[in-house]
């Protein structure tokens, strides 16, 4: 209908209304998003520890402190609160590089570092063990999955490019091929550190890994430094 038709009788009044409503919303966004946030970060440490079909809205409400009207309000259904909790995990992954900034290192070194915040997320942060852990239990999503897992190689690709770039790696490696590999290693000893509920083993476990793969890709020269400078 265009709005330079004739008006209903009290349209201009509900208008006005909706317009106080969206400035009463503006005013308690923040809160608002914090509400959300507590919720999908009780959500996923059920989610992580359950699994989905066996976390249930009550005890998410329970342990975030919100209300049955602030839970429907942000989330239609417990699906919907479960791919909010992949979706805010996908976007955490994504932005992961930018914020793990270690001046001074070359790109191998950084490379060990990034994956160590990986580690460290995945032990730690609620919504990545519980949005890893629904990759699994929803029905596949080859966005969500591929969000996930492609971030990580992504990553890894790329400084894998720059260490190769820089003379850090073996001759013929191929930096792609090994960013897939490393994101296998984390994603399989993850799975099995899930299955034996031991979460706290997957650093030991990724450590053990690296000296396995770093001297197949790594040049002698930087494989000296790099045992000379671990504790």
């Amino acid at each position: 209908m265009s709005s330079t038709g004739p008006q209903r009788p009290g349209a201009g009044d509900r208008d006005a209304n909706d317009r106080d409503a969206g400035a009463g919303r503006a005013a308690l966004q923040p809160r608002a998003r914090a509400t959300r946030l507590a919720i999908m970060t009780a959500a996923a440490e059920h989610f992580g520890r359950n699994g989905y079909h066996a976390t249930s809205l009550d005890s998410v409400l329970a342990d975030s402190g919100g209300t049955k009207g602030a839970l429907y309000f942000h989330f239609a259904s417990k699906e919907a609160l479960a791919r909010a909790v992949i979706a805010e995990m996908v976007q955490r992954w994504a932005d992961l590089r930018g914020q793990v900034s270690h001046p001074g290192l070359d790109p191998l070194e950084a490379l060990l570092a990034l994956v160590d915040e990986v580690i460290r997320r995945l032990i730690e942060d609620p919504i990545a063990r519980g949005g890893t852990r629904l990759l699994n239990d929803l029905p596949r999503s080859a966005q969500d999955a591929g969000g996930h897992y492609g971030c990580g190689e992504r990553d890894a690709a790329a400084l894998l490019a720059e260490a190769a770039q820089a003379g850090l790696l073996r001759e013929g490696i191929d930096p792609a091929l090994v960013a897939r590999q490393i994101v296998a290693l984390v994603t399989g000893h993850r799975q099995i550190c899930d299955a034996v509920e031991d979460r706290h083993s997957l650093r030991q476990r990724i450590d053990e890994a690296w000296t396995f793969l770093l001297p197949t890709i790594a040049t002698d020269a930087w494989l000296a430094s790099w045992r000379a400078a671990r504790p």
